[in-house]
């Protein structure tokens, strides 16, 4: 698989069971919340595309940016663990908070890959100037 850029829901999310089922009980924070709608301005992302950006709310985020659509058209609420793994969290961070606690705290998470980056290299440039 090429490298890209970015990563799609699909591959952010691809191996984490329906969270509906009983395999999902396995997993940290993966919790089937219902009650998502599409109407009109507000829909969610897309699995073979970026994730729309996850926001620190819960329901009524302007453009359904914490919805999935899946492949087969139906529409629900990204999990908290679906919602961290978007944001690069790894598996073992467990969200200790309600659904729309965690979910404000991971829309307003910067995402973990990138603070890494950037610490990365704010390192690198003190290294080369001391």
């Amino acid at each position: 698989k090429p490298l890209l850029p970015w990563q799609t829901v699909r591959d952010a999310i691809e191996d984490l069971p329906n969270p509906q089922s009983e395999e999902a009980k396995a997993y940290n924070n993966h919790i089937y919340r219902h009650g998502a709608k599409i109407y009109k301005g507000h829909s969610g992302s897309l699995m073979d595309e970026p994730s729309k950006t996850i926001k620190a709310g819960a329901h009524g985020v302007p453009g359904g940016e914490n919805m999935i659509v899946l492949d087969n058209g139906n529409i629900r609420y990204y999990t908290v663990r679906e919602s961290a793994r978007i944001q690069t969290f790894p598996d073992d961070y467990q969200f200790s908070a309600s659904w729309t606690e965690s979910m404000r705290q991971i829309g307003n998470a910067v995402p973990v890959k990138l603070a890494e980056a950037i610490g990365k290299s704010v390192y690198a440039h003190i290294r080369e100037i001391l």
